[in-house]
């Protein structure tokens, strides 16, 4: 009898203990909806498409606040607006087209998600390479200036790295540098002189509701160029089922991530911040 019952714990034993062993494996999984969007105000997230998935994007700039009445406080003024459509090929890479109304910039974006984190015992943080590569397409024939095609590319590498802390607050750093093979006053840039412009933004988001947040965005100067001033930004994010709306105020009004590290900004104490929008849809086309 001792040894029926010896047998019996044991086997009871060794079942809990692979019960626990599976629970422990299911648990270590990845880390999702670190952000709402792919995007963070203007800066890209590491927040990956999955498979068969598109994003459509709408982001609007307007003029500079501090216009007055006279222009609805910018919003009759200074319109920057792009469109844009990425699709996830796998859950780590996905490529998007857009275009800027800003110089009438067109580019292509490839989004590779390089390390995901986990929620145990795996990479603490999450980790992606985008490689943005534009074309200027805006006339300069009343300045004079021929550009060519070569003179016309530019391009921006971003190294998003982001940690999801809690379901309420999730923190990002992004390292960015981008070069224009051409510069000139022409360009909507902070210094004609400059061709090449690095830095390392910050960003994140604090929700206040399961389906809104507050965030914020900082992207401080890092090149010796005139005129250059930090981005600053601060918003909110409202998701809708496939949409998340993001209302913000920043002082840049560059939509895409070359103009954002080299635009000129204005300056938050003196009113020099404009109202802007992005309207983020999300489809299953797979």
């Amino acid at each position: 009898m001792r040894i029926l019952l010896f047998t019996a714990l044991l086997l009871y034993s060794g079942d809990l203990l692979a019960q626990l062993e599976r629970q422990r494996v299911v648990t270590d999984t990845p880390v999702e909806l670190t952000f709402m969007a792919p995007r963070n105000i203007n800066t890209y997230t590491v927040e990956p498409l999955s498979r068969g998935e598109l994003h459509y994007s709408i982001m609007h700039t307007f003029g500079e606040v501090k216009t007055g009445a006279g222009t609805l406080w910018g919003i009759d003024s200074g319109a920057n607006v792009r469109f844009s459509l990425e699709y996830g090929f796998t859950d780590r890479i996905s490529a998007g087209v857009g275009r800027s109304s800003l110089d009438k910039v067109y580019d292509l974006t490839v989004r590779t998600s390089l390390l995901q984190q986990r929620s145990s015992g795996g990479s603490p943080v999450s980790v992606s390479l985008i490689p943005t590569f534009g074309i200027i397409t805006a006339s300069f024939g009343f300045l004079q200036n021929d550009y060519s095609l070569e003179d016309r590319l530019h391009y921006s590498v971003s190294l998003p790295v982001a940690r999801k802390f809690t379901n309420r607050i999730s923190l990002q750093v992004t390292p960015m540098v981008a070069g224009f093979n051409r510069t000139g006053p022409e360009l909507n840039i902070a210094d004609p002189n400059v061709s090449t412009y690095i830095t390392v933004a910050a960003g994140g988001r604090v929700k206040f509701s399961p389906r809104s947040a507050f965030t914020f965005q900082y992207v401080p100067p890092l090149t010796d160029a005139r005129n250059l001033n930090p981005n600053i930004a601060i918003g909110v994010d409202i998701e809708t089922g496939g949409h998340v709306f993001q209302m913000f105020f920043t002082t840049s009004r560059a939509l895409n991530e070359s103009y954002l590290i080299a635009g000129e900004n204005g300056s938050f104490t003196d009113r020099e911040f404009r109202f802007g929008f992005n309207v983020n849809r999300l489809f299953r086309v797979r």
